[in-house]
């Protein structure tokens, strides 16, 4: 996920983003972690700035596997990944694309 944080931390560093980067970092390495553990498809991602607004997605070409929010007990090692994007983001959910990809994102104001 290193690539994935580099790639989005550089992003935001070209266009001075003046929002939370850190956790902007953190969101995108749970995402694309989960792209890779649950849809295990390559990946791409997009970033969108609108002013200080971002939207980032993580695009993957697994839709039978759509993201769900785990409640996982005290004892469970994973299972956290959403629950931290559910919470750190403004809004965050998944689109199927058409193409037999599926578009899973979070955006920070």
């Amino acid at each position: 996920m290193r690539a994935a944080r580099e790639f989005v931390a550089a992003t935001l560093d070209a266009h001075a983003f003046a929002g939370d980067t850190d956790a902007a970092l953190l969101l995108v390495s749970e995402l694309a972690t989960n792209a890779v553990r649950h849809a295990a498809t390559p990946f791409d991602i997009i970033v969108d700035l609108q002013g200080d607004r971002l939207r980032v997605a993580v695009i993957d070409h697994d839709v039978d596997h759509p993201p769900r929010v785990g409640q996982p007990s005290a004892q469970d090692t994973s299972g956290r990944g959403l629950l931290i994007v559910e919470r750190l983001s403004a809004r965050w959910g998944t689109d199927e694309l058409g193409d037999g990809s599926k578009s899973v994102w979070f955006t920070l104001a």
